[in-house]
């Protein structure tokens, strides 16, 4: 003879509310998943802070609008708070997309959680050159007049605003750690800028497309020599974070190196102060020499 209970856990109506209860949680933990890194889920573009938080805000925000409508997902656009926080944020997940300067992609790519996909372009060109530059009335006029003197670096993790200056010294048995009176570190190339036209320090390092854009802010960039220019060095690496899905990152790649055949995508180049003209497909290859001047740099 069956008890109640036992025919109450038979019914049918029951049981359908006793799984109902139980999918629940598994649906709603899927649901996570699929809106972390499936279709329809907000993306994240996150940028190092080459130009300063304001600047590279005004400039990369008209590409997370239009990537919002090549891809049909949204994007917004996350400024670093420092060159290395791009890698801590991509490595958490909570960065999709990342814009790293090249020795900030070499550290990132050592942590294995990051791929390369794209490399930006300036001006037509996959390189460009880190400068170091002193006011024209200072009386400096080359590497050895820089004993004893106040110096700006940009962040130890700039390839063109550390890495490759401090190579160059070393090359010329220049030894930062040692012949300054003084050594900054400005955050960014618009710092550096800043900090040498203001005398706060005698010269500094940044990159050479800097000098463009710091003269359009209203900068008095003619009152700046040019002491010294490093090696060519590749321009930005675009990269993914790992776990993203495979075919929004083929789209996201095409997306971006497709940009140029668009008449959206050239009116957005035409507009860019960095002077972006385009992307170009990369391999993590492309940074080797990054690489091996950092260890001539002494550094790892």
């Amino acid at each position: 003879m069956r008890t109640a209970h036992m025919r109450g856990m038979r019914d049918p109506t029951q049981m359908q509310k006793i799984r109902h209860a139980l999918l629940l949680p598994i649906a709603a933990l899927a649901a996570c998943f699929v809106g972390h890194s499936g279709a329809g889920a907000e993306l994240t573009f996150g940028f190092t802070p080459v130009l300063g938080q304001s600047a590279t805000q005004a400039e990369f925000d008209p590409l997370m609008e239009y990537l919002s409508g090549a891809i049909g997902q949204k994007f917004s656009l996350y400024v670093a708070k420092d060159y290395g926080d791009l890698r801590t944020m991509m490595e958490s997940g909570a960065v999709d997309v990342g814009s790293f300067s090249p020795f900030a992609y070499v550290d990132a790519a050592r942590g294995g959680k990051v791929r390369i996909i794209a490399q930006s372009l300036i001006d037509g060109s996959g390189t460009y050159r880190g400068l170091i530059v002193a006011r024209r009335d200072s009386g400096l006029t080359s590497l050895a007049d820089l004993a004893g003197k106040k110096f700006a670096f940009v962040d130890a993790k700039s390839a063109s605003g550390y890495v490759y200056p401090r190579a160059m010294l070393l090359e010329k048995g220049i030894r930062p750690d040692t012949v300054f009176s003084e050594v900054i570190f400005a955050g960014d190339h618009r710092k550096v800028i800043a900090a040498v036209l203001g005398r706060r320090v005698d010269a500094g390092a940044i990159y050479d497309g800097a000098i463009r854009i710091a003269k359009n802010a209203g900068a008095r960039t003619e009152d700046l020599v040019i002491l010294a220019s490093t090696d060519p060095i590749p321009h930005d690496a675009i990269a993914v974070r790992s776990g993203l899905d495979p075919v929004l990152v083929r789209r996201i790649q095409a997306a971006l190196v497709g940009m140029v055949k668009t008449d959206a995508g050239r009116g957005l180049f035409a507009a860019s102060k960095k002077g972006l003209t385009g992307f170009a497909l990369a391999e993590d290859s492309l940074y080797d020499p990054v690489r091996r001047t950092a260890r001539s740099a002494d550094l790892r």
